[in-house]
């Protein structure tokens, strides 16, 4: 719902009372047709809740880390050594002989800084994947609630309209105006009936949007309970809205985008420092040890061979291939991903400062028609109807006025609706859960 102002002071509903058209103390504004109090509903904290222990979507965020910290695992694991044996039937002799290769050593710390910056992305991703679950979470819920108002004011627009219509039957019979004036008022009417329907469809379908938001399970369809004007008050051109959505820092840095793209920087710039390793000549390590019997041909007698050991090392040459080629692919691949991460800061910059242009700007135009544009239009419609009733006014400043409130009242729900939009958008952006 609105502010307090707006549902206390300033709705003006137009009654038939006594035959005289008149203007509706201060009351709290009715509840939209279309939610009981009996139907469920969720505060946006609730919805917030609710989706992030329910939604399938936060345990890809768990699942994305997970993988990330078994991939920097296996970077960082020791080769297996390599076990031979070997025996000769010709001369009963036997051979044990154990190989570890070595190559993994110089490039150890490259891979674990790999491994480490895998981590970060993932962490990265999964910050920003429950930041647009929010953002996901927080539009649906202000479109409910900004559909439910529709509904309030088309309700309003069509009791006023049928006030309109009785008043001008009464007009017909006392022969002050035709019965063609009539009919026109009776279309009016007919088209804010109409609206008023359309709304309805359109609430109720934004009620099961929310509730797929939040992942609801139980009976009914919830509705939001909660202002379309939350939080209108406290954003001004000095102080947008960044801390009130719970960000620590207002620093590019700490922006998913940025540090998705860093974390890929230095996870390429470990590959290649780790293929730049991996072309030293490093052989790989053998021990083992040989026994078995000798037979000697001149007594016909078989004897004992000492046990011996075997000391040894194997080294690839690099003949067909020197590893140049990977590490040239690799230099490139580092090279794009620091021109990547780069960007996203300049990109990342401009997408905070210009989110927070659109909120403050978008706060602006919704505290100007909450607060000075309805007000006009629904004293302009009341003014226009007392007059039509005294007979000094025609009908076409009254259904003008009905449709500038209409028009006005539809407006300021929709300069609402983007102004929690532009909120959203901002927190998601810099990687705000709610």
């Amino acid at each position: 719902m609105f502010s307090s102002s707006i549902r206390g002071g300033v709705l003006l509903v137009a009654a038939l009372a006594s035959g005289t058209v008149v203007s509706a103390q201060t009351t709290e504004r009715p509840p939209a047709p279309s939610q009981q109090a009996s139907e469920p509903s969720l505060t946006l904290r609730e919805g917030l809740d609710r989706a992030r222990a329910h939604r399938p979507q936060t345990r890809l965020a768990g699942a994305g880390t997970a993988r990330a910290r078994g991939a920097a695992r296996l970077t960082a694991l020791i080769p297996n050594p390599q076990l031979n044996v070997q025996g000769d039937q010709r001369t009963p002799t036997h051979q044990l002989v154990v190989a570890q290769p070595l190559q993994w050593l110089p490039r150890r710390a490259a891979d674990r800084r790999t491994g480490r910056a895998l981590i970060d992305r993932a962490t990265a991703d999964s910050v920003q994947l429950l930041a647009d679950l929010g953002r996901e979470v927080r539009m649906a819920f202000f479109g409910s609630l900004a559909a439910r108002e529709r509904l309030v004011l088309s309700h309003e627009q069509a009791l006023l309209a049928d006030s309109l219509v009785r008043l001008a039957d009464r007009r017909v019979s006392a022969g002050e105006i035709s019965a063609l004036e009539r009919d026109q008022i009776a279309q009016e009417a007919l088209r804010a009936r109409l609206l008023a329907a359309r709304a309805q469809e359109t609430a109720r379908t934004a009620d099961v949007e929310l509730a797929r938001a939040v992942a609801w399970d139980s009976s009914g369809t919830p509705g939001a309970r909660g202002a379309l004007d939350e939080a209108l008050d406290v954003v001004t051109d000095a102080a947008v809205n960044i801390r009130a959505e719970g960000a620590a820092s207002v620093s590019t840095a700490t922006m998913p985008l940025v540090q998705a793209r860093v974390a890929d920087s230095v996870a390429a710039a470990s590959r290649l420092r780790a293929l730049q390793w991996q072309q030293l000549p490093l052989p790989s390590l053998t021990l083992g040890t040989e026994w078995g019997s000798s037979t000697d041909t001149r007594l016909g007698s078989a004897a004992s061979l000492p046990r011996t050991g075997i000391v040894g090392v194997s080294v690839s040459v690099p003949l067909w291939n020197q590893g140049r080629e990977a590490v040239a692919e690799a230099r490139g691949a580092a090279t794009e991903a620091s021109a990547r991460a780069a960007e996203a800061h300049l990109l990342a910059d401009a997408q905070r400062r210009a989110a927070e242009i659109r909120v403050a700007e978008r706060a602006v135009r919704a505290r100007l028609a909450r607060d000075s544009m309805l007000v006009d239009a629904r004293r302009v419609r009341a003014g226009a109807m007392r007059l039509y009733e005294a007979g000094r006014t025609g009908l076409l400043p009254v259904i003008d006025a009905l449709r500038i409130e209409r028009d006005v009242g539809q407006l300021l729900v929709q300069e609402l609706l983007d102004f929690q939009a532009a909120r959203a958008d901002l927190a998601a952006l810099l990687g705000v859960w709610p």
